[in-house]
């Protein structure tokens, strides 16, 4: 080649170079746009630091200043990516002014920890529901529990014992199982635990789920029969740090008490029930003539004292001198931040409740650490641990019950020992005021820790381990001084008791996962072996005679009654091994697939006999996403089935062996048997669970259903069966019939009004279950629950009957309240030696035979609600918004054995004024038996006249809050800062003559008056 072909050639390309540069810069002058705007998040509308904004497909990129600003230079024609941790990505075309709002996604609301691996929630399939740290933060709870009340579909709470620290009841999806290990589990960041639950901070929790089927439980094999909680706490955001404290205050009293008689009323009543028996044994005689006598010296029906306060118009009220107004308040202060390499979440919480009686009290001191770190780009370790430290004052449990009974005509005395009716002091009665002065302390302190380590060696594989510890130590200590009825009556001369327990349970996860997509094809799975032990030792001293108060429970070795010394110890452990399998496969996120495995071996059965295997099958179609669905207004229309078996194994240790304790006596040792017949031959109870169900959205979203219906039945059901005492032992533990429960569940949430300044929610939830008995052993048709004064009486509730709900109540049928006219119609039958006078109780001859025998006693109801729920609303208008929420529960039947005593009528003992329209000769309208005292006639509580409506709605709360706007906050250096005023428990609605349908009789349910403050920095 010539130099001239050279340099030709190269004249060519550098004039094409010149070309394309020329070009280059023409475009680019032409198309070159400054970019800038702010980027905030959608929900707080507060900046966004640190967020990273890139053009698309090239290196040119910035990250967010403090104030959540930025600016670039890019082409017209450019994507500009938005991305941070914790919120979605976004892709927008470039615009030279761009004010971006980041949707959140908090991977606490997106994942759970389960079986010692985390997964995405939408790979929960089943029947599963929660809610967020949005919806508990709208109640002022201190029970993780009280948060859930009336929220979720299939989860009934309910109050049982509403003193300072008291514990809630919850059943999911109704009774599915006789006696042992009804209740759910709940798992904290994938550790199971057990009991005490009100150690848990609500203000630490991100999100509760609730798992209900057979598919969603069977990640828990043996252990999620009844339900399965899942507590994920609260981990640390991307973006800047966030300090935040959170603070209420609340003023309680009691909801309602009952309507009890005053002085004079009880008079009145005592008075009419001694000339009613009176002229019962002597129907020609002078009634009035036979009152006198009562009211005269030398009465029989009053003691001197009671007719000189009768005589001076007076009235006392005992319960006003033990209670007072409860105070309770809640601090919680949280530090976080987040970022691509890891996250910390640091808490600390001081919640203080004051009781409603005088010394009664509860507090919890707690923390919680959430970490998580990046060590490596494919390893991170982290942890999440909380500490608590709960510390209660105990009152002697007939405080409250015997002074709100205590007879009205019994001048206040806080020196007399023991409370009296008819001038009788009774040794039951113990002077409320007095034993205010017990010395009853508890303290418990416990540590949750989940640790784990986690290796991504290759996109979507997940190598994990972790190692799980829950320590919790309780301490009861009691003292009852020497000058105390309680003492007295026993001979204690003081009476000290020291308890103390350990708990220690650990769980170890190992597990291997792996995400994986081929085109539309998208695959999941996870292996798992776990190992799970339960640890508990107690050991108790009870020590009598005391020399003098002073030192309380502290100084045992003070007591010389060596003869009443009790002591007491056990240790215990159970342990469990798990192997878990789990698939799950959907095409295109059309049709979805999840089949589970789970085989348990269990130390609490007998060897041929410890495995089990829960395997479960779940489908789903999500039929909004196939190509014939276009056009049509639905946002999504998934339907979903599931089959499975869960199982339960939560009866006491050591059931399959009979257990035998060594006794020294006589110089010699024998061995005494604890009761309990083993039975070697017993097996898992086992649950098969059907789900099928269905969720819509509609408008955008703004309007969603869904409706779940289940079939669950139980076989080989666990319970203690009474035994013969021809046996030689008292009961067993044995494999007992099936059962079977149905039941539905809906739940709506509807976005009404969604305007900038305006919005109105509206949410509710609605769910049933029947159940009833299929099997029992044998050829038995009926389980009698015995018991009563004579040991040998039929209880009412507690027993199993064939195709009966498992919660019957039993019981003579009541027919009415005798006239006159009915005398001459009963007169042949045969009432077992009582007598049947107008006004008295009549109760129906259901067999016809001329007898009331227990042939005619039936099931007159079931405690099982007909439905229950709960709903909310919330209105917003700009900063200011009110929410509401409810909680109902229908159809239910209960006994209230405090308003039975109460309406007996003897006037002998406390009366509620629903007897001043008791059936009188004057007054035959009535529907409240007549007055009497004695035996003789039939009680109240013999039949079901008294059985209660237990159903109720009730307005568990409603709080006006206001979140103060951006500029305020901003100059106040704060990111955001709201107040509110909620009120607890305003107003119940219904039926039920005890003192709550839900919280039983033994206590009260109160309602409080609360004030707050959210502010974060």
């Amino acid at each position: 080649m010539s130099f001239f072909t050279i340099k030709g050639t190269v004249r060519w390309y550098a004039l094409l170079i010149f070309l394309i540069l020329q070009c280059s810069f023409t475009v680019f002058a032409q198309n070159s746009i400054n970019v800038a705007g702010r980027v905030t998040g959608k929900d707080d509308k507060l900046p966004i630091p640190g967020v990273s904004v890139k053009v698309k497909g090239t290196g040119t990129g910035i990250s967010t200043d403090k104030d959540g600003k930025f600016a670039l230079n890019t082409t017209s024609n450019s994507t500009i990516v938005f991305t941070s941790v914790g919120y979605v990505t976004q892709e927008l075309p470039a615009s030279a002014t761009m004010n971006v709002s980041l949707v959140p996604e908090d991977n606490n609301l997106e994942e759970v920890t389960v079986v010692g691996v985390t997964i995405k929630k939408k790979d929960l399939t089943g029947s599963v529901a929660g809610i967020t740290d949005k919806t508990i933060s709208e109640l002022p709870v201190t029970n993780v529990n009280q948060a859930m009340q009336g929220r979720i579909a299939g989860v009934l709470v309910q109050s049982n014992d509403p003193r300072p620290g008291g514990g809630v009841s919850i059943k999911v999806r109704g009774n599915n199982s006789i006696k042992f290990g009804a209740d759910p589990i709940y798992v904290v960041d994938g550790l199971v635990i057990e009991q005490a639950f009100n150690t848990i901070n609500p203000d630490d929790i991100a999100s509760i789920d609730v798992l209900k089927d057979a598919s969603a439980t069977a990640l828990y094999g043996s252990r999620g029969a009844n339900g399965v909680i899942l507590i994920t706490t609260k981990k640390g955001k991307s973006g800047e740090g966030k300090i935040e404290y959170s603070a209420w205050v609340g003023v309680q009293s009691f909801t309602r008490n009952l309507s009890y008689l005053n002085a004079q009323q009880i008079v009145d009543l005592r008075l009419d029930a001694y000339a009613n028996k009176y002229m019962d044994a002597n129907p020609t005689a002078d009634r009035q003539a036979y009152i006198n006598t009562l009211l005269g010296p030398n009465s029989i029906a009053f003691g001197a004292d009671e007719l000189a306060v009768y005589n001076r118009g007076e009235s006392y009220n005992w319960l006003d001198q033990i209670t007072k107004k409860g105070i309770q308040q809640n601090h919680t202060a949280t530090f976080s931040k987040g970022g691509e390499d890891g996250s910390m979440y640091v808490s600390f919480n001081y919640t203080d409740q004051g009781g409603l009686l005088k010394t009664s009290n509860y507090k919890r001191y707690g923390g919680q650490t959430n970490l998580d770190q990046k060590i490596k780009p494919w390893f991170k370790i982290g942890t999440n641990t909380g500490f608590s430290r709960t510390e209660e004052s105990y009152i002697d449990g007939g405080v409250f019950g015997i002074a709100a009974n205590a007879n009205p005509l019994l001048p206040i005395d806080d020196k007399i020992t023991y409370l009296s009716w008819k001038g009788i002091q009774s040794t039951d009665l113990y002077n409320p005021i007095r034993s205010l002065t017990i010395d009853g302390k508890g303290k418990q302190n416990r540590l949750l820790t989940s640790n784990y380590a986690v290796a991504t060696p290759i996109p979507g594989l997940n190598i994990r381990t972790g190692i799980s510890f829950d320590v919790r130590s309780q301490d009861y200590f009691n003292y009852i001084p020497k000058d105390l009825g309680q003492s007295l009556r026993n001979s204690y001369n003081g009476r000290a008791t020291q308890k103390k327990e350990s708990w220690m349970n650990w769980q170890w996860d190992n597990s291997v996962s792996y995400d994986k997509s081929y085109g539309k094809h998208n695959f999941s799975g996870l292996v798992s072996f776990g190992l799970t032990q339960n640890n508990y030792n107690y050991n108790q001293i009870d020590a009598s005679g005391f020399a003098t108060d002073d030192f309380s429970y502290k100084y045992l070795g003070g007591a010389y009654l060596k003869e009443q010394f009790q002591l007491g110890s056990d240790f215990v452990t159970n342990s469990l091994i798990s192997y878990v399998a789990r698939f799950n496969y959907n095409y295109d996120n059309k049709y979805f697939a999840t089949l589970t495995g789970r085989y348990d071996g269990s130390s609490r059965f007998g060897n041929g006999n410890k495995w089990g295997l829960f395997p479960s099958l779940a489908l789903a179609w999500d039929i909004s996403k196939e190509s014939f669905f276009e056009g049509i207004n639905v946002d999504a229309l998934k339907l979903r089935a599931g089959y499975g078996i869960a199982g339960n194994q939560n009866i006491p240790n050591f059931a399959y062996r009979s257990l035998y304790r060594p006794v020294f006596s006589d110089n010699s040792v024998t061995y005494v048997s604890d009761g309990r017949l083993g039975n070697p031959n017993l097996v898992w109870e086992k649950q098969k669970q059907l789900n099928l169900g269905v969720d819509v959205a509609l408008l955008n979203s703004r309007l969603s259903f869904s409706a779940d219906y289940f079939v669950i039945h139980n076989d080989d059901l666990l319970m203690e069966r009474t035994l013969s005492t021809t046996s030689g032992f008292k009961n067993t533990i044995d494999n007992v019939g099936s059962l079977l429960n149905k039941g539905v569940e809906f739940n709506v949430n509807a976005k009404i009004i969604d305007q900038e300044d305006f919005k109105w929610d509206f949410g509710v939830n609605l769910s049933s279950y029947k159940n009833k008995i299929t099997k029992l052993y044998g050829s038995v048709d009926a389980i009698y629950n015995y018991g009563g004064f004579t040991g040998v009486d039929i209880q009412r509730e507690g027993n199993l009957f064939l195709n009966q709900s498992l919660n019957s109540i039993y019981t003579y049928k009541f027919e009415k309240i005798a006239q006159q006219s009915d005398l001459e119609r009963i007169k042949d039958i045969d009432y077992g030696g009582r007598v049947i006078h107008p006004g008295d109780i009549i109760p129906v001859d259901v067999n016809g035979d001329n007898k009331i025998d227990d042939a005619d006693r039936i099931v007159v109801g079931k405690k099982d609600p007909k439905f229950y729920g709960g709903f909310s609303t919330n209105f917003a208008y700009k900063n200011l918004s009110l929410n509401a929420v409810f909680n109902y529960n229908y159809g239910g039947k209960a006994i209230s054995g405090l308003y039975e005593g109460l309406l007996n009528g003897s006037g002998e003992y406390a009366g509620i004024t629903d007897v001043l329209d008791r059936w009188t000769p004057e007054n035959t309208n009535s529907n409240i038996p007549r007055a009497y005292t004695g035996s003789g006639r039939y009680g109240v509580g013999e039949t079901d006249y008294a059985v209660q409506n237990a159903s109720f709605l009730r307005m568990a709360a409603l709080s006006l809050s206001y979140n103060f706007t951006e500029g305020f906050v901003k100059k106040a250096k704060m990111s955001n800062l709201r107040v509110y005023v909620t009120g607890r428990n305003l107003f119940t609605i219904t039926k039920y003559k005890g003192y709550d349908p839900e919280g039983g009789d033994g206590y009260p349910t109160s309602k409080m008056f609360v004030a707050g403050i959210n502010v974060g920095f």
